[in-house]
């Protein structure tokens, strides 16, 4: 058997595939749906740097991707190795990208996660939760302060993206787990045919009208499984000087809204534990815990 890893190539998206489909269907991940695969391999191609694969005898058993705190063997290649070779090549990314540590989700009920993790001398730090609210949850319409204006993104307009990566970054300052973007990624997702630039609603202040100071992304995912579309808040960003003024507030309520209008039966977001700010919000608009995900972490020495 010849057991490697190297970095991701664009030809290996059929590979890393097939091993998140065959995951999928033995482990069953709670809160994960299959529109996640096509979410996540739509993000892997533009940012090849970003995951490492495990290869035997030429075939993608395995990958990591510390962005996503994701690292998965296939469930026919797993006990061979694969994991052990993985988590170095893992750090050798996180710690070119200036990161302190290696972040990875372990999952409780899969056999052997723990005790992998644990050997690989990696500790429990926090865990990401998702949230639900249901259909029936009545919510208030957003109501902006009077000194910002509100926008959607425009594709002629917001064409400088390192710009805007440098704002994202800034506006999830202070978040209990570092966030990492790309303008590469983010320009392959704005070019995908379903992206739609209503789901982005940027926030500024009256005054400087072209300077981003809030914003919200949203996504509408496929049924599930009751006929149901669903909503999902994906990102909510405000930049430290402008927090405390309830424009995080709005901004959800924003995204309820425009979810339901476009048909969002129930509708998810993902909040760590330890924002409590956060989640006071979200709990306080109808949102309920319901899964889950504990995420370990390894320094990078």
């Amino acid at each position: 058997m010849s057991a490697t890893v190297r970095t991701f190539q664009a030809e290996d998206a059929a590979g890393v595939r097939d091993v998140m489909e065959a995951s999928f269907e033995v482990d069953r991940f709670p809160g994960f749906t299959r529109s996640e695969i096509d979410r996540a391999i739509l993000r892997l191609i533009p940012d090849p740097g970003g995951t490492v694969v495990a290869l035997e005898d030429d075939r993608i058993v395995g990958y990591c991707t510390p962005n996503r705190d994701d690292l998965t063997v296939h469930p026919a290649f797993r006990r061979h190795g694969h994991g052990r070779r993985l988590v170095p090549a893992a750090l050798d990314l996180v710690r070119g990208h200036g990161r302190d540590e290696l972040q990875l989700y372990v999952p409780q009920h899969v056999p052997g996660a723990v005790a992998f993790a644990e050997a690989m001398g990696m500790e429990y730090r926090s865990s990401l939760w998702l949230f639900a609210l249901a259909p029936e949850q009545a919510v208030p319409a957003p109501a902006f302060p009077d000194d910002v204006v509100t926008r959607s993104w425009d594709p002629d307009r917001d064409i400088d993206l390192e710009a805007w990566v440098a704002f994202m970054h800034a506006a999830f300052e202070g978040h209990p787990t570092a966030m990492s973007f790309s303008p590469s990624v983010i320009a392959h997702v704005h070019q995908a045919p379903d992206f739609d630039p209503g789901t982005i609603l940027i926030v500024a202040s009256q005054d400087q009208p072209d300077t981003p100071i809030a914003f919200a992304r949203l996504e509408l995912r496929a049924d599930d499984g009751e006929g149901r579309r669903v909503g999902d808040v994906g990102l909510i960003g405000v930049l430290p000087a402008w927090r405390g003024r309830g424009l995080g507030r709005e901004l959800l309520r924003w995204g309820i809204s425009e979810l339901r209008c476009r048909g969002a039966g129930p509708i998810e977001l993902a909040v760590e534990a330890a924002n409590e700010r956060a989640t006071n919000l979200y709990r306080a608009h109808g949102f309920e815990p319901t899964v889950e995900w504990p995420h370990w972490v390894l320094p990078v020495r």
